[in-house]
């Protein structure tokens, strides 16, 4: 069997790199950027930060003005805000953040093809590094502020120091090894499972001193070294605050999201309705701390796992088959949003993307012969893929194994009439099973092509019309147009529910305050009217709230909104009650009266599911107040306030 055609000494000439190749590489990842960015730019998703981004420029921002963000143990790893703070202090705004990282793109793409160089022939490191530029998954995040820019090209740099510090006869390879060591701690602090590649090294360098080829496992100790040195001051950080953690408390969060009963192998577990519910969960069972948190989730994860295996099955095969689609998983931003909505056509499903690199690169991991650079690259491929696979897998995670894959692809591309002329048997399995996993990887199995993956980004834009942002102000028409669009393409998503009910709430709340003014003003058909237009929308702020709860029947926050919903529609309906009292009153006060009776059961289920949470308590008093302080127009409404007097304070009418 014929070996892969390589550099025979695996390593480039002193002065010999091949720069003009490199430029070229430089210059598609330039273009596709730039391809990229000129219609990206324009969308409100990569002018507002969202989700995850959110988070970071929150922390980068506190960061830079000197304040604490939050006064424990890193629960996200802290490379992204860091980085963030450092380029904010220097000036650089949202915009020239951004691309400032899709520079950072170019570079991983020249250092792809540079490792490609020491492990490949020339041909197959020019091919795989064009194929990696040209990737648009890559820029799309390289445009976010998340930490993907930075974590891939440092990843990138230290695998090609490492391969440079074992070159025979280079110089200086333990301060290679250290460096490389280095970046890798570096990339650990933004993308903690990184450090899976650890034992790989460790293992090959081991296997490569047994074959006699020097040097063997012990080159691993100066990488170690450089490695905990870069991750020591983010451990230093969290022993400071009681806690040993290595970079960050959020392993737990992220088995609970793959090994659940709401798990679907793709989906996180967002910042809201549930994951409010998992903190005070937690804290309930003793859990204050992220790592505490963090361990615990790990156990009920686990838990979970061994009292389902069926199940556990079902959900490795869904993972394995979304690590291997063309389709890519959401995560913050759905990449199927910003070309079909916001034109970015890089991003297009004829662009060569994942849909052509992921069956070529899989053939090539599996059919290429043995080497042991080629194999030290393909374990590290299928190590770091099968790290994903106990959480859930998005694009996100996928996307810094692309470069390395990009290789393999043209490398199998390559090997293709080399196996026709000489390994016939090879390339008659070989052909048949690329143009199948062609097939296989371009069936959307998990339905991610469904418009209910768009409801997240409606909501996500329901969010950014609704506040301010960068001289931006509030549009509250097309934040509620947004919102019902999330609702309807999911209504079971009880965050969206939530939200919506909130911001609706907020909506209602000024024409509330306005019919009580106007009405103790004595302008009573005003007063009639900021009713009129406040009674609809605190139904429907109810609606969505009483939803979320049936959702999460734990939303304690769902809870006490749908109790403020019908105690304003109480107090609407008592404003109604005249200064004389008719027939007429006597409907309003038992409506009235049942609006406080609502109000208060919902407040009570917000008590029960946290006890120490003030105001729901308050709320229930502001329920007694006006429930009492209805005209005892009839004997029905009468009795009633008397039972509430001797319910006592807590008792709801």
């Amino acid at each position: 069997m014929k070996s892969i055609p390589r550099n025979s000494s695996h390593a480039v000439a002193p002065g010999g790199f091949p720069w003009r190749q490199a430029a070229i590489v430089a210059a598609v990842a330039l273009a596709v950027r730039v391809l990229f960015w000129l219609p990206a730019s324009r969308s409100l998703f990569l002018q507002t930060p969202v989700v995850d981004a959110s988070f970071f420029d929150l922390w980068a921002r506190a960061l830079t003005e000197g304040r604490v963000f939050q006064d424990q143990a890193f629960f996200k790893p802290p490379l992204a805000a860091y980085l963030l703070a450092a380029l904010y202090r220097l000036g650089l705004d949202l915009p020239g953040v951004l691309a400032l990282q899709l520079g950072v793109g170019i570079v991983t793409s020249v250092l792809t093809f540079a490792i490609g160089r020491l492990v490949f022939t020339a041909k197959v490191a020019l091919a795989g590094a064009i194929a990696a530029a040209a990737l648009p998954i890559l820029p799309f995040f390289e445009a976010q502020l998340v930490a993907e820019a930075w974590t891939t090209a440092l990843a990138q740099g230290s695998l090609l120091l490492f391969l440079l510090a074992l070159r025979e006869r280079e110089q200086r390879p333990t301060l290679k090894l250290a460096l490389a060591g280095l970046l890798l701690g570096l990339a650990a602090l933004g993308r903690p499972n990184v450090l899976i590649v650890l034992p790989v090294l460790g293992v090959w360098l081991w296997r490569q001193g047994r074959a006699g080829r020097r040097p063997g496992w012990r080159a691993l100790v100066p990488f170690v070294v450089g490695c905990v040195v870069a991750v020591s001051p983010a451990t230093m950080h969290n022993l400071r605050h009681g806690e040993f953690t290595l970079v960050s408390a959020n392993l737990g969060v992220n088995l609970l999201t793959g090994h659940s009963d709401q798990a679907d192998g793709v989906s996180a577990i967002p910042v809201g309705v549930r994951w409010d519910g998992l903190q005070l969960e937690a804290r309930q069972r003793g859990a204050a701390t992220p790592g505490a948190f963090s361990a615990l989730m790990t156990r009920d994860a686990l838990r979970w796992a061994v009292a389902h295996p069926g199940r556990e099955l079902q959900l490795l095969g869904t993972k394995i088959l979304l690590l291997l689609n063309a389709r890519e998983g959401r995560n913050n931003i759905n990449p199927r949003w910003l070309a079909e909505q916001d034109g970015v056509f890089v991003l297009a499903r004829w662009w060569p993307g994942t849909w052509l690199l992921l069956p070529l690169a899989v053939c090539g991991l599996v059919f290429l012969p043995r080497e042991p650079r080629v194999d030290l690259l393909r374990w590290l491929i299928v190590v770091q893929a099968a790290a994903i696979l106990p959480f859930f897998v998005a694009a996100r995670f996928r996307a810094p194994l692309l470069p390395l894959a990009a290789l393999f692809a043209a490398a199998f591309i390559a090997q293709l009439p080399v196996w026709r002329r000489t390994d016939r048997r090879r390339f008659l399995v070989a052909l048949p099973a690329a143009a199948a996993l062609f097939a296989v990887v371009n069936v959307d199995w998990c339905g991610l092509g469904r418009d209910r993956w768009l409801a997240a980004d409606h909501f996500n834009l329901a969010l950014i019309h609704s506040r301010a942002f960068g001289g931006r102000q509030p549009d509250p028409t097309l934040a509620g147009q947004h919102f019902r669009r999330a609702v309807e393409l999911d209504p079971d998503d009880v965050d969206a529910h939530e939200r919506f009910g909130a911001f609706l709430l907020t909506r209602a709340q000024p024409e509330v305050e306005r019919a009580r003014s106007l009405m103790a003003a004595g302008r009573m058909t005003e007063a009639a009217a900021a009713r009129a237009q406040a009674a609809p929308v605190l139904e429907e702020a109810a609606g969505h709230h009483a939803r979320a709860l049936e959702l999460y029947p734990r939303s304690h926050r769902s809870a006490l909104n749908l109790g403020l919903c019908r105690l304003w529609q109480g107090e609407l309906s008592a404003l109604g009650l005249g200064p004389a009292s008719t027939s007429a009153d006597a409907t309003v006060a038992a409506a009235a009266l049942a609006y406080y009776g609502l109000a208060g059961e919902a407040l009570q289920t917000a008590a029960r599911i946290d006890p120490t949470w003030n105001d729901p308590r308050q709320a229930l008093q502001d329920v007694r107040r006006r429930a009492l302080a209805l005209p005892a127009v009839t004997p029905a409404v009468e009795a009633a306030q008397n039972r509430l007097r001797s319910a006592g304070a807590g008792g709801a009418p």
